[in-house]
């Protein structure tokens, strides 16, 4: 049996360098499977490749150009939420698709989001933009005046800790945990030191920054897109997000 060696040419590794970036770009921006599998296709297809096939869970994406060439599987090791960059994506693929813009000039632009997309964001912007939430959710709750403050607390702080310790740890569904416990506390206590307001109220808008809501959606869109693995996995982990959350907010319930 003879092995035939297949030589990759120049332009079919920079289309897998750039339908792979694009793809881990979107997939680790929280972008949902379908839509990272159709921009992969697209662009394979509008490059002249109408045999490529891509397969995209939410820690694994594999493609392969056609049926000569040699797969590439990426493992996702990191996942945010980040619409914008999901946007920025998007734009770049329908440009190379429309003609617009060149391989070069797409992996080029690719590889600017993604180095922006490694830089993370500064905790006093989420610590002020998860503040803004817990506030939002606590008008559209009726909540009241008197609780303002401890929800703004509550929710700020609560994100905070989350964020540093999946920083730190680089793992899921703990800090999540230990950001409901924070919350749960400054809650009770803010309700005891400030009475007169709910602190069911204030607990439902302060886990709002930390609650899996794109995930949740995400698993919806790819069951009606027939991504029922994706479907699956995004739903256990949202589910057990929230199962972390809401064990947080019990301990400190049960305990005060």
């Amino acid at each position: 049996m003879t092995n035939i060696q297949y030589n990759e040419t120049y332009e079919e590794k920079l289309t897998k360098d750039v339908i792979l970036l694009a793809g881990r770009i979107l997939l680790e921006s929280g972008a949902e499977g379908t839509r990272v599998e159709d921009t992969m296709t697209r662009i394979a297809n509008q490059l002249g490749y109408h045999e490529s096939n891509s397969f995209v869970t939410n820690t694994v994406i594999n493609f392969m150009l056609h049926n000569e060439t040699y797969p590439r599987v990426f493992r996702i090791k990191s996942r945010d939420t980040n619409l914008f960059r999901i946007s920025r994506t998007n734009g770049v693929s329908r440009r190379l698709i429309a003609g617009s813009l060149s391989l070069e000039e797409a992996y080029t632009e690719l590889e600017q989001i993604y180095t922006e997309q490694s830089i993370q964001h500064d905790l006093v912007f989420k610590f002020i933009a998860a503040s803004i939430v817990s506030l939002s959710f606590l008008y559209l709750q009726d909540g009241k005046l008197i609780d303002i403050l401890t929800a703004l607390l509550a929710g700020s702080f609560g994100y905070l800790v989350t964020e540093i310790l999946s920083r730190k740890l680089h793992t899921h569904f703990i800090p999540e945990f230990m950001g409901a416990l924070v919350i749960g506390f400054i809650a009770v206590t803010g309700h005891n030191l400030i009475p007169g307001g709910s602190v069911e109220t204030i607990i439902i808008a302060s886990v709002m920054p930390i609650v899996p809501g794109v995930l949740i959606t995400n698993s919806i869109q790819d069951l009606f897109g027939g991504h029922m693995l994706m479907f699956i996995t995004k739903s256990l982990e949202a589910l057990v997000t929230a199962f972390g959350i809401g064990a947080g907010v019990g301990t400190i319930l049960i305990i005060f």
